[in-house]
Parts: C-alpha cells; structure tokens; sequence
C-alpha cells in the first residue's frame, strides 16, 4: 500500500459575497434594462475595476431603476467636450447635472483613485441614452429594479462557433481490488502521462 504525501493548501478568495447579493446578480445576469429612456446592458462583476482611474459617484435614480454607481472622468470630459480636473468641482457639478440629471444620473462627488480607496463589488453595465454611451460601474448591493424593465439579451456567440471535443484514455496503477476498496473519504490524484 502506497502511503501519500500531500501538503495542505489553504485557499484565499479575493472577494466573498453574501447570499442576497448573489441572488441579485443571479437575476440580472444576461439581462438588459430598457425603459425606452435609458438602456443598461449588464455585463460582468468587477472588484476594483478602475483602480487607476479618477471616478466620479453617481446616483442613477430614473423610472425602474436605482443604483449607486461610478464613471470614468474621461467619460465625462468627452461627454462636456472639455477637461475637468483644472475646474472648481462644483461647477463641475453643475455641468454634470445640466446633461444628465434628464437621464437619472446625478452628481455626487469625486473619487481619486491614487487615494487607494477600494471600491465596491461593481457590475459593469454600458449606459445608453440620447446623449451618452459610455460603461457605468453600479455599487452591486445598491441596485434595485422594476423586474418589469428587464429583458434576456439575445446570445452574442458567433455562428460559426465550433466545438471541439478531446477524450484521453487514461492508466491506472491501482488493481480492481484497490479500486473498489476505495471510500468517499479516499482521495485519488489524476494526471496526465
């Protein structure tokens, strides 16, 4: 009998969500928000996403939808068409609010990444109105949303997609003895020749 050696590993996960945040991205994965005003695709969970980035912290509070969320400055300076880290942040308020505040997006405040503040387990989403097209990052926990506004997205997979398929045989050092003499408590090692 072969005595094994192993070594304990001891696994660290980056983030852990609780159960009711996991049941809130459950119901808005592979769905799109649509109110006829605005437009969110939902795409994917990111810790931390824009770390190196300046943000600005929005409210997005519009009809079926409220959301905490983040946008890039770089979005904002090509929405106003000007560069806003040399402006008094509360007239960039005002400018942020005169073109978005119609769409539910209001002006909270800046966030300087180079800070290191971490940010909140976001979904990112791509926001579209008659104005903008740009990625919003939504604050998971806060969002909450009029199922009546949601719809599955159609799949995006190419329709030329193949699949391939590899099988390996595999060799056993273990006799049909030993094999059945395994129990669920036994752990057996697999790996390729």
């Amino acid at each position: 009998m072969n005595i094994m050696k192993y070594d304990a590993v001891n696994l660290i996960p980056r983030c852990t969500i609780s159960n009711k945040v996991a049941k809130k991205v459950n119901f808005i994965a592979g769905t799109r928000f649509d109110n006829h005003a605005i437009k969110m695709d939902f795409h994917r969970l990111e810790l931390n996403s824009v770390q190196k980035q300046d943000l600005i912290e929005i409210n997005l509070v519009h009809m079926g939808i409220e959301a905490k969320g983040y946008l890039q400055v770089v979005e904002i300076e090509r929405l106003l068409g000007l560069e806003i880290k040399h402006l008094d942040k509360e007239y960039v308020a005002y400018l942020i609010t005169q073109s978005l505040a119609p769409h539910g997006v209001h002006y909270v405040g800046f966030i300087d990444q180079k800070e290191g503040r971490d940010l909140p387990l976001s979904i990112t989403t791509v926001f579209e109105c008659e104005r903008l097209a740009t990625t919003l990052y939504l604050d998971v926990e806060s969002i909450h949303i009029d199922t009546d506004c949601l719809e599955a997205k159609p799949q995006a997979l190419s329709g030329n997609l193949k699949l391939t398929v590899s099988w390996a045989a595999f060799e056993t050092a273990l006799t049909t003895q030993e094999l059945s003499a395994l129990s669920t408590d036994d752990v057996v090692l697999v790996y390729p020749k």
